[in-house]
């Protein structure tokens, strides 16, 4: 413990105990604040910092303490102030602060100023330290917490004949801080404390201080008030003391309690506790992510408290009822392990002690945002008595030893203040501290290395949190990074072994060694780094350099020669021999081909990126943009595309375009509506409101050669590699459907486009939404199609599915301020020549041998001559580029992303529609073939029952678009006409896969083949 750090809270790790339950020194069965002196050895040896005491105050003990009777005394059963002292001395001395309760929303109904509230005149100031009424109908809007044991917020006293105020039981009368002298009184009660030596507080049921009619009495600016008074006492007279507030609040209002820096200096994070449990439960990131997006970040000097595991219930108040069933269903199956909202279970019994489930969280604890706090007992994987009242069974003594009463009492068992466990997996005999101290393998040997491994660095204490998005979403990946620290955090959150790939170009030629087993993984390069974990595994790598801490070594041989490019000392700005080199040496290796077109524009910025440039290549009618980075006075760099030399001062070119500092320079040139000239234009601009400046960029992935960057979590920037024009843009889409009100969409904010001489608009970047999700519709079939039963949430989802794209193409077909937009009749001409393009297609595969094409070739004219020769539809613009995977569920609402039709591949929307009916069957006939590996099912029998619900999916999804599309005019009210334009959009979208395969990709011609002898069965 440093005694001159102000911010030591940050590094801390806490330790919960209850006096009572920790060590009984005298023998009358209740543990007392001497015995708990007695074991501060052992939590030194754990390596706790900071020691939380539950309430240990004069009580009746009704709410195990939390009904207090005198602030400024300790409990008979405890022991004296004197012992207390002496506990807070011992503890210093080992390096470990005290953190108290102060517990002022509430008393005891015994306390002296409740009994002279009561007994004091109405409107005297006595009675004005309490709230009253004089019915119980005031506060009407206030919900009621402990909805087990109580009907109202209000009880009658007999005495003082008025109603009296409590928010949680009514034998705990709430204070009224709208009345100064109780804020003073409870100020010199924080003040007698703090000289005592304890060390900082945890204010309890903070939101809950003050009221007011017309509200829910919580979070309340009144209430807010109340806690700067009460910080600035503590700034002023106590500087290195700490608030430490309980709020069981949704993450925007939990953080208001930190105010400004001036109310509490921590805050434990509620919302995460529960999605950690979700996330294993489900085996997907997906709850841990959508929270800790939702968190505001903490101002600065403040931290969270995280936790798994504490004094109460499991609370699922901060979760919907959805989430709050699934809890139940996998966490508390047993009626009588609920209780509120919430269950009453210890951490080691939650997961069944696995042993495995019981590390991977207290790795995710050790390794989040903030300061973790271990509750008694957890550290050796003690169990709970659910046959104890209330919450009692997660309270029961700590096992020590296999011997009386587990260590914990000389007593007489009938005495202890609450049984030890005695059940055979988690009873002391098996569980206790002395047995597993003489086993290095142990739960508690392991917990004592991995505080060891965090206390050695301050990273997962103060440094910032960036989440990974791997394709894998059963692991979880973030990183911790402060000052030079870089930790590499990836987390298996299935039951099975995983392999992820993860995108660390950003940290080539860095080492993961491997902080808790003391191991060198392979260095990073710039292609994806590939970890497999086993069932619930984790690993917390720190990215160094070496793992001797020097640079890490590179072969001279890691990199072929490279160009060199010379640059003025004074900036970017290239001469003709410069720009040539460029043109003829850099450019063919980092596009990696050996013929391209000509550098059209260099365009570089010094004033918002002085190492940043923009190359435009023209290549007929292809635009490529590669974004270049000069990186100067670094050791090699691996993913070097050429060097550069400015004067003496020698560097490495890499591609831009993988870099975090590149996106929010892109974004930020958005925002300033900046514009750039050579030999053509790049205008930045922005359609949206006002965002604050980048603070994290996280690296998505790449897909079609374009980058993807997420900002802060609310915004996807995608860096371009093949530039479309604006007109066959997403940009095109989405600014018509933001006209016309679209919202299930993604939102366009900015745009860098780059316009030729001739006066033709490329899109460089975007900046739109970020929508977050937690499945897609494809990832939702497969579940549908495992569980095997068409139920009635498969025909919602396709419903909801056809209604949503039935909107989209009534947006897309309203006239808007683009004539592109516009409808017109679809003509026989137009018919004509869409079968001509498809045969000529056809005639393409079967003349260049695909034997797969050539054996249907009359099954597939068939399909072609049905297209009617005319048709009363109107054509229109579409998505394009649909299927199941680009329909993302937001809260089970459909949202598109993924836009891509071309203006030249205008045709009938019905094309949309024939692309999710492909994806129907593709995703069909992956499911099966997995199925054909797993040897629990008779795949025969599941690959029949998985394309019955397909088929079913299917017809429920067609029926219903053509119900909720049938006001539109590109709709043929002919349903023989419908079929045969799906079916020939279908056969002619498996022609194109083919010839995609054929050309670019062979190893899927075969699967490509397999799909259109599928569409031809269909």
């Amino acid at each position: 413990m440093s005694p001159d750090d102000p911010l030591w809270y940050r590094d801390a790790i806490v330790y919960q105990t209850h006096v009572k339950a920790f060590q009984d020194s005298n023998g009358d069965g209740i543990g007392d604040v001497r015995g708990l002196t007695s074991r501060l050895d052992y939590l030194a040896e754990l390596g706790i910092t900071a020691l939380w005491l539950l309430p240990f105050f004069p009580s009746p003990l009704r709410d195990d303490g939390y009904d207090i009777a005198d602030y400024t005394g300790v409990h008979p059963s405890y022991g004296t102030f004197g012992d207390l002292q002496e506990l807070v001395a011992q503890a210093h001395a080992r390096g470990i602060r005290v953190i108290a309760e102060l517990v002022i929303n509430h008393t005891s109904d015994q306390h002296p100023w409740f009994v002279r509230a009561r007994n004091a005149p109405r409107g005297s100031p006595e009675r004005a330290w309490y709230v009253w009424s004089d019915d119980d109908r005031a506060y009407s809007g206030t919900r009621i917490i402990f909805t087990d044991t109580e009907i109202s917020n209000w009880s009658w006293d007999p005495l003082a004949e008025q109603y009296y105020w409590h928010r949680f039981f009514s034998h705990q009368p709430d204070l009224n801080f709208n009345n100064p002298e109780v804020i003073g009184a409870i100020t010199d009660v924080m003040r007698f404390w703090s000289k005592a030596g304890i060390d900082g507080f945890r204010l309890d049921a903070v939101p809950y201080l003050c009221e007011r009619e017309g509200t829910n009495n919580e979070n309340l600016p009144e209430t807010h008030a109340v806690i700067k008074i009460l910080r600035a006492v503590l700034e002023e007279e106590f500087p290195d003391r700490i608030f430490l507030g309980e709020a069981n609040q949704w993450p925007e209002d939990l953080s208001s309690y930190f105010g400004d820096g001036d109310e509490c200096h921590m805050c434990f994070h509620f919302p995460l506790m529960p999605r950690l449990f979700m996330a294993v439960a489900d085996e997907d990131r997906y709850p841990v992510h959508d929270i800790l997006r939702q968190t505001p970040p903490t101002p600065e000097g403040c931290q969270w408290a995280i936790f798994l595991r504490n004094h109460d219930e499991l609370t699922l108040e901060m979760v919907s009822d959805r989430e709050r069933e699934r809890m139940n269903a996998v966490y508390a199956v047993e009626p009588r392990m609920r209780i509120n909202v919430g269950i009453r279970r210890r951490l080691a019994p939650l997961l069944e002690n696995d042993r495995r489930r019981i590390e991977l969280l207290n790795g995710l604890l050790m390794s989040m945002p903030g300061t973790p706090v271990i509750y008694y007992g957890d550290e050796i994987g003690m169990g709970d008595n659910l046959f104890l009242r209330d919450r009692d069974g997660v309270r029961t003594p700590m096992q020590w030893s296999p011997d009386r009463n587990g260590g914990f009492s000389t007593t007489e068992p009938v005495r202890l203040y609450a049984p030890v466990v005695t059940d055979p997996t988690y009873g002391y005999a098996a569980v206790n501290v002395e047995t597993q101290l003489r086993n290095p393998t142990s739960l508690l040997d392991w917990m004592q290395r991995i505080v060891a491994v965090r206390k050695a660095t301050k990273v997962f204490g103060r440094g910032t949190l960036t989440l990974l998005y791997p394709a894998n979403r059963r692991v979880l990946t973030y990183l911790r990074e402060y000052d030079d620290e870089t930790v590499l955090v990836v987390a298996n959150l299935a039951g099975t072994a995983q392999a992820v790939q993860l995108d660390l170009a950003q940290f080539a030629g860095r080492t993961p060694f491997e902080m808790l087993g003391s191991s060198a993984f392979p260095p990073i390069a710039t292609a994806p780094y590939t970890i497999t974990l086993g069932a619930y595994g984790f690993f917390w790598f720190a990215l160094v350099r070496d793992p001797s801490g020097t640079a890490a070594p590179i072969r001279s041989t890691a990199l072929p020669e490279l160009p060199t490019i010379v640059v003025p000392r004074g900036g970017l700005a290239l001469d003709r021999w410069a720009r040539a080199a460029i043109d003829t040496d850099l450019v063919p290796r980092a596009l990696g081909a050996s013929e391209h077109g000509r550098v059209s524009d260099v365009f570089t910025a010094p004033e918002l990126d002085p190492a940043l440039m923009l190359v435009v290549v023209a290549d007929g009618l292809r635009r490529i943009s590669l974004p270049l980075r000069f990186v100067w006075g670094e050791p090699v760099r691996e993913d070097a595309v050429g060097r550069a030399r400015s004067g003496p001062r020698e560097g490495w070119i890499v591609d831009a375009g993988a870099d975090a500092t590149t996106a929010p320079s892109i974004e930020r040139a958005m925002r300033s509506g900046m514009q750039l000239r050579d030999e053509g234009t790049l205008a930045f601009g922005w359609e949206s409101g006002p965002v604050p400046d980048v603070v994290t960029s996280q690296r998505l992935g790449s897909a079609s050669g374009a980058q993807r960057w997420i900002l802060d979590d609310a915004r996807l920037l995608t860096l371009y590699r093949q530039m479309p024009q604006v007109q066959n843009s997403a940009v095109a889409i989405m600014r018509h459907l933001r006209e016309g009100g679209f919202a299930q969409a993604p939102e366009l904010f900015g745009t860098a486009l780059i316009a030729d001489t001739d006066g033709t608009s490329w899109v460089a970047a975007t900046s739109q939404r970020y929508i977050p999700h937690s499945t897609d519709a494809e990832a939702s079939l497969r579940e549908i199609l495992h569980g095997g039963t068409a139920d009635e949430r498969l025909i919602r989802s396709a419903h909801n599915v056809a209604d949503a794209l039935a909107s989209l193409h009534r947006a897309l077909a309203t006239p808007g301020s683009d004539p592109a937009f516009d409808t017109r009749p679809i003509t026989p001409a137009d018919l004509a020549a869409w079968r001509e393009t498809a045969r000529a297609e056809l005639d393409a595969l079967v003349n260049a041998g695909v034997e797969g094409v050539v054996t249907v070739r009359e099954r597939v004219e068939r399909v072609l001559d049905a297209l009617p020769e005319r048709t009363d539809a109107a054509s229109s613009r579409a998505h394009g580029r649909l299927t199941l995977r680009r329909v993302l569920l937001v809260d089970g609402v459909p949202t598109f992303v993924g836009f891509g039709e071309t203006l030249d591949d205008r045709s009938s929307p019905l094309k949309d529609v024939a692309s999710l009916a492909r994806s129907f069957d593709l995703v069909t006939r992956e499911t099966i073939f997995a199925s054909a590996h797993d040897p629990t099912t008779d795949h025969g029998e599941a690959s029949v029952a998985m394309r019955d619900v397909a088929a079913r999916a299917l017809d429920a999804f067609l029926t219903r678009y053509a119900e909720s599309a049938s006001d539109l005019p590109t709709l043929p009210r002919d349903p023989s006409e419908r079929a045969a334009l799906i079916a020939f959009f279908r056969v002619r979208a498996a022609l194109r896969d083919i010839r995609e395969a054929l050309a670019r990709r062979p190893a899927t011609l075969a699967a490509a083949v397999d799909a259109l002898h599928a569409e031809l069965t269909s």
